[in-house]
């Protein structure tokens, strides 16, 4: 005798017996996350809606030639880890007690945070600026391309929060710069400022005339093309 009495006899769909189902996949009766909802919904009305030129300008980011090279400059003057930090106020306090004098020598770094790069660039300090095109909420940073184009400083937008933050030892950033390089890099930096203005910068104007394309969905399209059809 077997343990479950009640066994379940296999399907028969040929005619007359057992209902074909419409599907065997079921994951479209799932419930996804609500932050994948909110994504997929994101995605939908930029397809359908015309968007505005300075929310469009987050989409065109910079291609990978160009960003590759913003990164590997930038790589060069990532702040210290918190370890490495520790190990400086280490060897500052060990020579304090032995009664040296306690040196520090300044480096240029990587400024990020979005209120320090916003104040650099109003000092006109910043010597390029990179922006990631996936922040959440886009008004954080929507304003500051059209700030750096006003200082004339130059600027870019590159993909993504991810990788910004791993220039600064962080989850993600919204934006980075550099304020000076040092002297065997001067050229690299002058390169890049310049494919960055004739990339953006100069472009600027252009760029916030341009408005997102609308699209239509999957059900108008159909029905337009009916009527074309018919015509």
């Amino acid at each position: 005798m077997s343990e479950n009495p009640f066994e379940a006899r296999p399907k028969n769909f040929s005619a007359g017996c057992d209902v074909l189902p419409r599907t065997h996949k079921l994951g479209r009766m799932m419930k996804w996350p609500k932050y994948i909802r909110v994504q997929r919904q994101e995605q939908i009305l930029k397809h359908r809606l015309k968007v505005p030129p300075a929310i469009a300008l987050f989409d065109r980011a910079a291609d990978k030639s160009l960003a590759g090279e913003a990164f590997n400059l930038f790589k060069q003057y990532q702040p210290p880890t918190r370890t490495q930090r520790k190990q400086r106020l280490r060897e500052m306090a060990k020579a304090k007690e032995e009664g040296k004098a306690v040196e520090y020598k300044h480096e240029p770094r990587v400024k990020f945070g979005l209120n320090h790069v916003t104040n650099l660039v109003q000092r006109k300090r910043a010597q390029i600026v990179l922006i990631a095109h996936d922040v959440e909420p886009l008004e954080l940073v929507v304003w500051l391309p059209t700030l750096c184009h006003k200082m004339d400083v130059p600027f870019a937008v590159v993909k993504s929060k991810a990788a910004l933050g791993r220039l600064v030892n962080m989850k993600t950033a919204t934006c980075v710069c550099l304020t000076q390089v040092k002297p065997q890099h001067t050229h690299e930096l002058e390169l890049l400022q310049t494919r960055v203005r004739t990339t953006f910068n100069e472009q600027f104007k252009d760029l916030m005339k341009r408005r997102g394309a609308a699209g239509f969905g999957i059900k108008t399209n159909q029905r337009l093309a009916k009527q074309a059809a018919m015509m």
